[in-house]
């Protein structure tokens, strides 16, 4: 049976001014809904896709960082041998996203969030999206889809830093 604290107890423990005193199992409550809130988050995976003007990576993470699997549009199976123009081509991402996407899937993934960066167009960006996700179905195609929601990470300048004052020169002639 658990004690109450006494008056010379909260005085002692530096609590008189906190009015009633209360027992600690709120802490412990915290902490195993905070438990909790993390296995939730360890199950997501996080899908980032990198699209620079002549490269394209994808790569599958866990929630801590911890790398799964990747590809980029040199390594692929299917393009080794060709001439460096293919892997810039615009179906050089989608191959990378969509073989990224069925490697996924073998490792049995549930649901992963889109992390896309680059700074092309959004149309090339859409493609390399759903490209991943028919990758990850595959011929069933029935499956709903495991994205939950995708985030586009890019970073772009608003106009930058003040530059420098210009320099005046005095012409002196003679």
């Amino acid at each position: 049976m658990p004690q109450e604290k006494t008056m010379t107890d909260t005085y002692r423990l530096g609590l008189a001014d906190a009015g009633s005193f209360k027992s600690m199992n709120f802490v412990q409550s915290i902490s195993e809904e905070d438990e909790q809130l993390e296995q939730r988050t360890n199950k997501i995976d996080l899908v980032h896709v990198l699209l620079i003007k002549n490269k394209t990576f994808v790569t599958v993470t866990d929630a801590r960082g911890n790398k799964k699997t990747g590809a980029s549009a040199g390594c692929l199976e299917e393009r080794k041998g060709i001439i460096k123009h293919a892997r810039l081509s615009r179906y050089a991402a989608e191959a990378t996203a969509e073989h990224v996407g069925r490697s996924a899937r073998k490792m049995g993934l549930k649901s992963v969030v889109m992390k896309v960066q680059g700074s092309t167009y959004f149309r090339k960006k859409k493609k390399v999206i759903l490209s991943w996700r028919e990758g990850f179905r595959g011929e069933g195609g029935g499956d709903p889809s495991p994205i939950l929601y995708i985030n586009d990470v890019t970073q772009l300048p608003h106009n930058g830093c003040r530059l420098p004052k210009k320099r005046r020169v005095q012409i002196v002639t003679f």
